[in-house]
């Protein structure tokens, strides 16, 4: 069974938008984000195991079959080492280092300076045709983590991030169950922006059953991502 591409927070976060929105999209909570310490995930999975992730958006300013360095909107220069595990990803299409160019706008997806996952690339030739495919992102068994995202504007903000199953919906909050048992409750007013395959609803679009990505600060939540949709009965 294919298994679904999930990224925390860039795919998850739309890093994207920290390069450019149109005027008329839904801009969410992660807009204008630049870094992985300005969104630097601490992730915990399923097995209780937990991992650091980076991302950085920005321009391609320097690339060789052994490195590649961003410049961020914030004017910062990001080098990432390139190794046998990077790969190359965009609009759910797997691509090569030759498909990239400098000058393009990029995500990586970082650790340790190691660069293992470019993806979001837009710009000139930015590449694209390529077969939807799925690999296993840095959510892949990801229950809880938190984020710390740095803007364009210097500014930082803190994001809870739970991964599960809503098991109870009401007018205003929702309760889900992630894959280590344990529950979350969390609040939502009119403001919730809620993602799903290139889509933004609101959250009468949620259901009970469904699995997703939440995001929140201090109880609240602030978007849902990349919905799981409930099982029809055979």
């Amino acid at each position: 069974m294919a298994k679904r591409y999930l990224i925390i927070a860039a795919a998850v976060f739309a890093l994207a938008a920290g390069s450019a929105l149109a005027a008329d999209q839904v801009k969410g909570p992660f807009a204008g984000t630049v870094h992985a310490v300005g969104a630097v995930g601490a992730v915990t999975y399923k097995d209780g195991s937990k991992q650091s992730w980076t991302w950085d958006r920005g321009r391609i300013t320097a690339l060789s079959s052994s490195s590649i360095t961003l410049t961020r909107r914030d004017k910062q220069q990001v080098s990432f080492a390139i190794t046998g595990s990077t790969l190359v990803r965009n609009d759910g299409g797997s691509y090569t280092l030759d498909d990239l160019k400098v000058g393009q706008a990029a995500t990586v997806v970082s650790q340790s300076a190691n660069a293992m996952i470019i993806r979001n690339i837009r710009g000139d030739g930015a590449p694209s045709g390529a077969d939807q495919s799925a690999i296993d992102g840095p959510a892949k068994a990801s229950v809880t983590g938190s984020i710390d995202a740095l803007y364009v504007d210097g500014s930082k903000k803190s994001f809870d991030y739970n991964r599960g199953r809503i098991t109870a919906l009401t007018d205003g909050s929702l309760t889900i169950t992630r894959q280590d048992k344990q529950t979350v409750t969390l609040s939502f007013d009119s403001s919730l922006i809620v993602r799903d395959k290139g889509e933004v609803e609101d959250a009468s679009a949620l259901k009970v059953g469904e699995g997703a990505m939440f995001f929140s600060q201090s109880g609240k939540l602030v978007l849902v991502r990349c919905l799981a949709r409930v099982k029809a009965a055979k």
